[in-house]
């Protein structure tokens, strides 16, 4: 089942989220930015990649969310994950 992930922060740390997603065996289509503002909201539609049968969505986007937390602190930008049917 697919997830929307909200990213609200600054930007540059934007692509260090998208990465450690990766990481994680996240797939996502990267939306197109606004490179003309500091803070961004990016809304990802995300779903697993095909190299990790053996993980759940849930918990390849809990871990790289407390991957994200861990280097850059819980305030510095907020992040929402939603299934299909609504906020988890």
């Amino acid at each position: 089942m697919p997830h929307t992930i909200t990213y609200r922060g600054p930007k540059v740390l934007a692509g260090a989220f998208a990465h450690l997603l990766r990481e994680e065996g996240v797939k996502f289509d990267r939306p197109r930015e606004d490179r003309t503002v500091e803070a961004v909201v990016v809304v990802l539609a995300v779903r697993a990649g095909d190299k990790v049968p053996d993980r759940t969505l849930d918990a390849m986007i809990d871990a790289a969310v407390a991957k994200f937390k861990k280097r850059f602190g819980d305030d510095v930008a907020s992040i929402e994950i939603a299934d299909s049917e609504g906020q988890r």
